[in-house]
């Protein structure tokens, strides 16, 4: 994180990258260390506490805090204490009215589900699939009755808002398959789900199976569809091209900061936004300890409100106008409304006087028209 950050910036969402694992999942190409010794945890939580300390002025009231991973619950219980013992201690925590982390169902025990709840309101939980093959095929351990066990455990301590990750387009993945894991997800109860199609990156074990197929992008394309036709019928709604929830359960930490809010990022590989400049810590622990100064992203002002506004038409609601204006000034916002005109007229986007939204035929094509307008 930069060093003059402090002195003229102000930030409403914190992000901690809790890079730790248990182990490495096969399409996983995030930052994450497996099996880390207990001395490195120690090193890392007091790492935290010394850039809390450090840039806690700057986040005097902080909207919402997402603890990421990683597996965050990868910790022990101990140390996940004294984890939201130092964010509590930083921060002034009555300001916030969001206070997610993620979760692997297979390392919650009752001890980490009594600390999460003290602090937390929000539980996003990775399932990737129901079915035991599908789950192989992703490196996923653990059997997922596991994630039912987690969703009663968080529940006997009273925390409801959960969420959970769905993957589709695995190698060997059917139609039928992917509608059968939309109806347990939303049969288990859990109030958000998000469903990503499945994208092997590089770095991931799986990237390097030579014998891996992916369905084609016809069949990608109907899984997605067929995530918003099965979840709608259910009352969850798709709010962003990924995400679905019930009504108000939406995760306003990422809303907002896919509608250009500054957030800051503590942690090794976690990324910070002051409204202009992105910047990056290094992906490296052993770096990141040693205080390796973060990637620095600085663009033109008009590129980077670009970026913003693309970013924005990923949630179904799009922008309200006179926000973007608020951000852009008038002349940019008109001259990006005129761009999206051939949008309009594509039958991608819906323009009104007060509002400007992807369809949904133009939010599946959502790639191509960011990067137009780009």
């Amino acid at each position: 994180m930069r060093s003059n950050t402090l002195s003229f910036k102000t930030f409403n969402r914190i992000y901690i990258h809790v890079p730790f694992c248990s182990s490495k999942c096969a399409y996983c190409a995030f930052y994450s260390v497996a099996g880390a010794a207990q001395p490195r945890i120690e090193n890392y939580l007091e790492k935290l506490r010394r850039d809390f300390k450090k840039y806690a002025p700057s986040c005097p009231a902080p909207q919402s805090i997402f603890i990421g991973g990683g597996t965050p619950n990868s910790l022990n219980a101990s140390s996940l204490e004294n984890l939201f013992s130092i964010i509590a201690d930083s921060f002034n925590l009555e300001s916030v009215s969001e206070f997610s982390i993620e979760c692997n169902p297979e390392s919650l025990d009752e001890k980490k589900a009594a600390v999460i709840s003290k602090y937390a309101d929000r539980v996003s939980m990775g399932v990737q699939s129901f079915s035991p093959a599908l789950r192989k095929v992703l490196g996923r351990n653990g059997n997922p009755e596991t994630f039912y066990n987690a969703l009663n455990l968080l529940n006997s301590k009273g925390i409801e808002n959960i969420g959970t990750d769905l993957i589709y387009a695995i190698p060997g993945q059917t139609l039928e398959e992917w509608s059968s894991e939309l109806s347990q997800a939303v049969d288990s109860g859990v109030k958000h789900i998000s469903a990503y199609s499945l994208t092997i990156e590089e770095g991931s074990s799986l990237a390097s199976d030579k014998n891996i197929k992916v369905p084609d992008d016809e069949l990608s394309a109907t899984m997605w569809e067929t995530a918003g036709q099965i979840l709608g019928k259910k009352n969850f709604l798709r709010y962003e091209i990924s995400n679905y929830s019930r009504p108000s359960f939406e995760c306003r930490h990422n809303t907002d900061i896919w509608l250009g809010d500054t957030y800051i990022g503590f942690g090794p590989a976690a990324s910070s936004f002051d409204g202009s400049d992105r910047w990056t810590n290094p992906p490296d622990i052993s770096q990141w300890l040693a205080g390796k100064d973060p990637e620095m992203d600085i663009i033109t002002p008009e590129k980077r409100l670009r970026e913003i506004f693309v970013m924005g038409l990923r949630l179904t609601d799009g922008w309200d106008i006179e926000r973007f204006r608020g951000k852009a000034g008038n002349a940019l916002t008109e001259k990006i409304i005129g761009e999206c005109q051939f949008f309009s007229s594509e039958n991608l986007m819906e323009i009104t006087e007060k509002n400007l939204r992807l369809n949904d035929k133009g939010l599946l094509l959502w790639n191509t028209v960011s990067s137009e307008l780009l």
